[in-house]
């Protein structure tokens, strides 16, 4: 008996911890995106957890850099036509290659990434052109990070940044920081333009990030970099310079198992010339990093004509064809731009991928007040796909006798940016095994207590 009083009460115990345990991940599950408008919505949790359960368009959103601390899953989706246009509100310092700090501004999808993890995240199409006259860095991802961690990303761009004062840079995936960057995918085109002669400024520009100390491992880059500088050049097909950030670490850093692809062509107007210009690494002021496993095929590009800014379009004024390329159930949509006098290309505005759908199946009819919805499945990716029936404008007349009686009409199916609803049912299920074992814990407990007054009747009775 007072084995099974042992079992149960251990059963009783392990239950009520899983209770708490689905109570605790119903609360902490992120916050699902469907939306530009969800993505928006960011900032106003920026230590919180997320998951985009869509692919965004943001043409035509002014984007403000959020500054974040928490977790955000990609979950695999796309976020189309990004424009970085206003810095984030936090400023940390950048450090150049005298240990010199600067209160830097960040451009990026994030200003800043603190301690914070991005994954399965792709950005196409993100595009800026900073002009600015501080400290200033920008990625594609983030302008500054720190102890954060990015993997399985695709960043797909243009990035531009024109400045002087101190120090400056542009980064495929980073601007600036230190943290992790793994499996990712970059293609950028990276352009830094020195705008004031008269100034020796560091600048920076590299394929994943422009300086700092992050481990780059596994990544592919491929890289179309130009860089007119009257100060002191940093470039590199991973990243611009390796340096030690925060001060002091003290660890090993790596760049290891990445390939890079392209070139970078720059011009350094200085006496004083350095001109750092690799496939990998552009300068490392640090010996305790590992360089390794990496191949390339990369050329660096050096004028001597300082004249002229250095640009993908050379032309003074390019004169561009559009061709307009269509998209589908696996692919995303684009308008390619090709001057016709020095016949560079570019691609631009892109579009969600488009679904093909044959059968549509009504689901809620369309009154004169509401639309209705039909439901079908792509013929390409079998993906279901919903589209709304207009209202319609009269009732169609028909005969008393076969009128229908009015009805109530259906809920409306539940918007994409509607949190999705929890499931309770474990809670549930937990919560009727507790109150089974407390049931038969009280009648076993009533049960030992009858045999204990049967035993003692007996034994009385004998004693006489």
């Amino acid at each position: 008996m007072k084995k099974t009083l042992s079992v149960l009460l251990a059963v009783f115990m392990i239950l009520t911890m899983l209770g708490g345990t689905v109570v605790m991940a119903e609360e902490t599950a992120p916050v699902e995106i469907y939306t530009p408008e969800d993505l928006l919505k960011m900032a106003d949790d920026p230590d919180g957890s997320f998951i985009l359960m869509a692919d965004l368009d943001m043409t035509g959103i002014a984007w403000k850099a959020l500054d974040f601390s928490g977790t955000l899953d990609g979950n695999g989706h796309a976020i189309l036509n990004l424009t970085l246009t206003q810095m984030g509100d936090l400023k940390p310092n950048s450090c150049d290659g005298n240990k010199k700090l600067y209160e830097t501004a960040y451009f990026g999808l994030f200003g800043t990434l603190v301690n914070a993890e991005v994954k399965n995240l792709k950005l196409i199409n993100v595009r800026a052109r900073v002009d600015i006259d501080e400290p200033c860095f920008i990625g594609g991802l983030a302008g500054y990070a720190e102890n954060a961690t990015i993997t399985d990303c695709t960043v797909v761009g243009t990035l531009e940044l024109r400045a002087f004062d101190r120090m400056f840079g542009v980064g495929g995936v980073v601007g600036y920081g230190s943290g992790k960057v793994k499996n990712c995918t970059v293609d950028v085109t990276l352009i830094t333009t020195d705008t004031d002669a008269k100034t020796k400024d560091e600048q920076f520009l590299g394929g994943v990030y422009a300086t700092g100390f992050m481990d780059v491992r596994n990544c592919n880059v491929t890289i179309d970099g130009y860089t007119s500088e009257h100060g002191y050049v940093h470039n590199g097909g991973i990243v611009g310079m390796y340096m030690e950030y925060p001060l002091g670490v003290g660890k090993k850093g790596y760049v290891t198992g990445n390939h890079v692809e392209g070139r970078i062509t720059f011009f350094e107007n200085n006496d004083d010339r350095r001109a750092y210009c690799k496939a990998f690494v552009g300068e490392a002021l640090v010996d305790y990093y590992i360089l390794d496993d990496n191949t390339q095929n990369f050329q660096k590009e050096e004028w001597k004509d300082f004249t002229e800014e250095l640009r993908p379009e050379m032309c003074a004024i390019p004169e561009y064809t559009e061709s307009v390329i269509a998209g589908n159930c696996n692919t995303y949509g684009y308008t390619q731009y090709t001057c016709e006098i020095c016949g560079y290309s570019y691609r631009d505005h892109y579009t969600l991928f488009t679904h093909t759908v044959s059968v549509w199946t009504e689901q809620k009819a369309a009154t004169l007040e509401t639309e209705g919805l039909e439901l079908g499945y792509c013929d390409g990716c079998g993906i279901e796909q919903t589209r709304a029936i207009p209202v319609i404008e009269s009732e169609p007349e028909t005969e008393p006798a076969t009128t229908a009686p009015e009805t109530e009409p259906q809920e409306t199916v539940k918007p994409q940016n509607t949190p999705k609803k929890q499931n309770h049912l474990p809670l549930i299920i937990a919560i009727v095994i507790v109150v089974g074992c407390s049931v038969a814990l009280v009648i076993l407990l009533v049960q030992e207590s009858k045999r204990k007054r049967r035993r003692k009747k007996k034994t009385g009775k004998y004693n006489r």
